[in-house]
């Protein structure tokens, strides 16, 4: 258990944190937190680590609740203060405290942080109460291009369309990917017919420098298809879904409809 305090702080005497959590702060988030604050009061007090020589204290976690106070400019906050060898990452996640919905890569760079100081996978994977794949996923996260990093990081597409659109390592062409996955919400599936459809042709592409457009059409007359597992006809891989069921229930599914088409059949008027 770290030792602790918890007292009053004067704001003036906290800094930010060195190494912040978050790549980037809304300031309308902190405003909405600030009037949320003014209104029901600080609920959660900010962690801190100090005084330092100098008497400054820094922040461990809540660096968005200390922004908003700022903007109400109270003079001091309820803080819980951890002695100053304390290591600010670790305490930030062992203390249950990132409550303010990191992204994954934000996730990703604390990970990268716990592993550089030579910590073990297990042991990062306890701190984070996740698993080691989990934590192997988050630091391949920070390897992804800089195009999917970015998507991922303003929440334009899921980690799983980013992992596979890492794939396409035609620069232009995945960008313009992530654009039509972006406007179209394109699903894993999609992604992976755009995925199978480049790398099938991968060599030709790149041999001859084609330009996206180029690419594009050609994707356009590529075809993944499926047979349907209930009228047995073949459909375009976009147009199905996936739906798990045990073998039981899924005869079941199929017994019910067919005995609900073989009604329709039965109860349609006979051509005279």
């Amino acid at each position: 258990m770290l030792h602790r305090t918890q007292t009053l702080v004067s704001l003036a005497l906290i800094d930010p944190p060195a190494q912040p959590s978050r790549e980037t702060i809304d300031p309308e988030r902190i405003g909405a937190l600030a009037d949320d604050i003014a209104a029901n009061g600080l609920l959660q007090p900010l962690g801190l680590i100090g005084p330092a020589p100098s008497g400054r204290y820094r922040v461990a976690y809540g660096h968005r609740r200390l922004l908003a106070l700022q903007l109400l400019r109270w003079p001091g906050a309820p803080a819980i203060v951890y002695p100053p060898e304390t290591d600010p990452a670790e305490l930030r996640i062992s203390e249950n405290n990132i409550r303010e919905n990191l992204t994954p890569l934000e996730e990703a760079s604390e990970v990268k942080r716990l592993l550089d100081k030579g910590m073990p996978q297990s042991a990062v994977a306890r701190v984070f109460r996740r698993s080691i794949t989990w934590v192997v996923e988050r630091r391949e996260l920070l390897d992804l291009p800089a195009d999917l990093r970015h998507a991922i990081q303003s929440n334009a597409v899921t980690l799983a369309v980013a992992r596979v659109l890492a794939d396409v390592d035609h620069e232009d062409y995945r960008q313009s990917l992530t654009a039509e996955a972006v406007r179209s919400g394109a699903t894993t599936g999609v992604v992976n017919v755009w995925r199978a459809h480049y790398l099938a042709d991968r060599d030709r592409i790149i041999g001859n420098h084609m330009v996206v457009e180029q690419i594009a059409e050609a994707r356009a007359a590529w075809k993944v298809v499926v047979p349907c597992d209930l009228c047995k006809e073949d459909h375009e891989y976009p147009d199905t879904r996936t739906l798990r069921l045990c073998n039981p229930c899924l005869g079941e599914v199929l017994r019910l409809v067919e005995e609900a088409a073989g009604q329709a059949v039965a109860a349609a008027p006979l051509n005279t």
